[in-house]
């Protein structure tokens, strides 16, 4: 008869976010690309495509000059320091059962067979 493994694993979540920064929204209607928009969708979308992780849009000299060498940097989102906002340690733990195989190549050193993570 084969032989099965059973462990309980837990998921525990944490959420960080960097400091708020304002957005000036005058200002990104004069910057490269300019900002065309009306609604808060307009502007997350402009900010997904343009803004967010591009340091070529903070290093434009259009853009460092309207909005401001260290404002243009931070709102790219790059480099910045988070803290937790939200540690479900302190609220328990999404628990379900393992059963599977040793293997000394897989991951935690476990095969899943079957789990019923599914219900956690």
């Amino acid at each position: 008869m084969e032989k099965y493994l059973l462990r309980k694993v837990e998921r525990f979540t944490l959420w960080e976010a960097t400091d708020e920064v304002e957005i000036d929204i005058e200002k990104l209607r004069s910057c490269e690309p300019e900002y065309k928009g009306n609604t808060p969708s307009d502007l997350l979308k402009y900010l997904e495509e343009n803004v967010w992780g591009n340091e070529d849009w903070a290093n434009s000299e259009t853009n460092m000059e309207v909005y401001g060498e260290q404002e243009a940097f931070l709102l790219t989102m790059m480099d910045q320091e988070m803290s937790i906002i939200n540690d479900t340690r302190h609220k328990g733990a999404t628990e379900w059962l393992e059963i599977g195989k040793y293997n000394e190549n897989s991951n935690g050193k476990f095969d899943i067979v079957i789990d019923n993570s599914s219900k956690a």
